[in-house]
């Protein structure tokens, strides 16, 4: 369906023919033997084709002497760091700037991006280097800044002010800026100019009431709906005034002949006698829901690499729907998508309308034994498996002297992926509870909408733990929903080990860490938590030692509770009085570490049932105590 989503030329253009196959392009090699077809370097926009040879994942940056050495799929955001000498916008790809004949910054003095770069490329199959003259763009060669440059700004509410300031500079001279940029954002204008330092002296009567300034940089970080683009001559640049004031945003990079505009805007507008670039939006049609085919959700999507295709990202959730085609992405809904959509675009809400799972929802918590406290650790069918992650996660915290308790909550998987739970009603099940403690950080990520209805605090055990063990972190997973680690340690990724439940699959992932903070993939992968690191085993044959001690200990007291049997039926109370207290004395020395144990593994002891019984229900009153 790859070519269904490269059908889609921009917001609201879509490809006359469907492409017949999808080239990949991973590196020259591919290109070598490649003889047609045309380059697709962004998601933003496109051309059709028969055949579209797919750059968009070919990224990299090298320098080369003066020059950087960019690959096709690179978007300017990348290079900017590098100091370049000329740029776009930073959402568009280096490839794709060529191509469509960008403008952008440096117009002023080296007109289109690619009057001033060169390439390397693929024409026919046979390779050259030089100014772009067609084919597939394999890199892309740019100078770097060498120069000291200098950024006066000045701004106004009004377009005719900045319009006859341009213009008087121009009808009487040529001023030698490197970039003359004009940009209109929330009802204001900015006058942006910038030239080489050594320039000053030749340019300050131009400037001579502008104020410093700071480069403006043109990226899609906003929502919007329709894109136009075009060149004009400065005497035509009145005729689209009204559409520029009407728009989102717009950017005008000025030159002494032409001026190159981009104008976005969330409502269509007409350009009459202006022509417009061929990825111009002129149809008023669009079903894209909003999203404006930025792909920044494609580069982080973890379900999207799962699938090992850009099809199965929120963006080819859009598309395909845009198309007529539905798919279902049945992800585990991270959300990593939603913090980086600059349209704003409720995506977990869309995609979960259609997305289905292949885990049991079906679960047995009669293993579970619950302890009350007001700071729990909350168990649920995600984690209900993990019984000796539990018993290490409670012996860690009683080591520590906290009170914990054990809470299950029986709930639907899907419904909790999809946020489809009744969380007002669940929180009447936390009533007297401050703190959750997870076992695993799905948990701790989906029991967030709790913090809704109460006062609660909800922690992840691998917090406590983390800062108490030395751990190379270079060595370390970080899984997708710790993301506040992942602003502190290193960026996350996905072992895919919870899509593997969900979707009943086993996909193979390049994780070469040796520990991680996630249980699932610390079993998938066979590695290490930090967890499993301080407390590498749980002695379990000390519940028998317990266990004998306790019997020691009732033994001794057995003739006095064999007489207190005459008060059963008389005076039950204090039958039930003498009994408890003959509990407390033979568990009163038991350190509570022994104690847990000896709770959470009472039905494999070796005691008869009535001695089960009253200490299932004496243990849980020490150990809150």
């Amino acid at each position: 369906m790859l070519n269904l989503l490269y059908s889609q030329l921009s917001l609201t253009r879509k490809s006359s023919i469907l492409p017949d196959r999808v080239v990949t392009v991973k590196s020259e090699e591919d290109l070598k033997n490649i003889s047609e077809g045309v380059g697709r370097y962004e998601y933003t926009r496109g051309i059709e084709g028969k055949i579209i040879v797919d750059l968009t994942n070919l990224k990299g940056i090298e320098r080369k002497d003066d020059k950087l050495r960019v690959l096709a799929g690179t978007h300017w955001r990348e290079v900017i760091s590098y100091n370049p000498e000329i740029f776009g916008n930073l959402d568009f790809s280096v490839a794709g700037s060529i191509e469509y004949s960008d403008a952008g910054f440096g117009f002023n003095e080296f007109r289109f991006i690619k009057d001033r770069a060169e390439v390397e490329a693929y024409l026919n199959g046979n390779k050259y280097v030089g100014k772009y003259k067609g084919g597939i763009i394999y890199a892309v060669l740019i100078r770097q800044e060498s120069k000291e440059l200098v950024t006066k700004s000045f701004e106004s509410n009004d377009f005719d002010v900045i319009y006859y300031k341009i213009k008087s500079w121009f009808a009487t001279s040529y001023p030698a800026f490197r970039d003359i940029t004009v940009a209109w954002n929330n009802g204001k204008f900015v006058l942006n100019v910038t030239y080489t330092k050594v320039r000053e002296e030749l340019l300050k009567n131009f400037i001579s009431d502008f104020p410093e300034g700071q480069i403006l940089y043109e990226d899609l970080n906003f929502p919007h709906k329709y894109r136009y683009f075009g060149v004009v001559s400065f005497d035509d640049l009145y005729k689209i005034k009204d559409q520029i004031l009407k728009s989102t945003r717009a950017f005008l990079r000025i030159g002494f002949k032409n001026i190159y505009f981009s104008i976005y805007s969330n409502t269509f507008l007409n350009f009459p006698g202006i022509e417009l670039n061929n990825f111009s939006d002129i149809n008023e049609t669009n079903l894209l829901n909003g999203c404006i085919m930025c792909g920044k959700c494609v580069e982080v999507c973890p379900y999207s690499e799962y699938k090992g295709s850009p099809v199965y990202s929120p963006l080819g959730f859009y598309v395909l729907q845009a198309l007529g085609s539905s798919i279902q992405i049945n992800c585990h809904m991270c959300g990593k998508c939603v913090e980086v959509c600059p349209a704003n675009l409720d995506i977990l809400s869309d995609i979960s309308k259609t997305a289905t799972y292949e885990v049991k929802t079906t679960s047995d918590s009669l293993n579970i034994k619950e302890l009350n406290s007001n700071r729990v650790i909350v168990i649920t069918p995600i984690s209900l498996d993990l019984k000796e992650r539990l018993v290490k996660a409670l012996l860690y915290l009683y080591s520590k002297g906290s009170i914990v308790g054990i809470k299950y909550l029986d709930i639907n998987i899907n419904d909790l992926i999809k946020n489809k739970i009744d969380w007002k009603s669940i929180s009447t099940k936390f009533t007297g509870i401050t703190q959750i403690i997870t076992l695993t950080p799905e948990e701790y990520y989906y029991l967030q909408p709790l913090k809704q209805y109460l006062v609660l605090d909800i922690s992840y055990i691998e917090d406590y733990v983390l800062p108490e063990i030395e751990i190379d972190y270079k060595k370390l997973h970080i899984p997708c929903y710790l993301k506040d680690l992942e602003k502190k340690i290193k960026p996350s990724k996905c072992s895919f080990a919870f899509l593997d439940i969900l979707n009943n699959t086993s996909v193979p992932n390049n994780i070469k860490d040796e520990i991680t903070l996630c249980p699932l993939t610390a079993r998938k992968l066979n590695i290490k938590t930090p967890l499993d690191l301080l407390i590498p085993t749980i002695n379990l044959g000390i519940i028998n030692q317990t266990v004998n001690k306790i019997k020691e200990k009732l033994k001794d007291s057995s003739q006095l509770l064999d007489d207190a049997i005459w008060y059963s039926g008389i005076a039950d109370d204090l039958y039930s009085q003498i009994s408890d207290n003959l509990y407390t004395y033979a568990l009163q020395e038991v350190p509570k570490e022994e104690l847990l144990l000896l709770y959470l593994y009472l039905d494999n002891v070796d005691l008869n049932q009535q001695d089960k019984k009253n200490l299932e229900q004496k243990i849980p009153q020490l150990l809150i105590k």
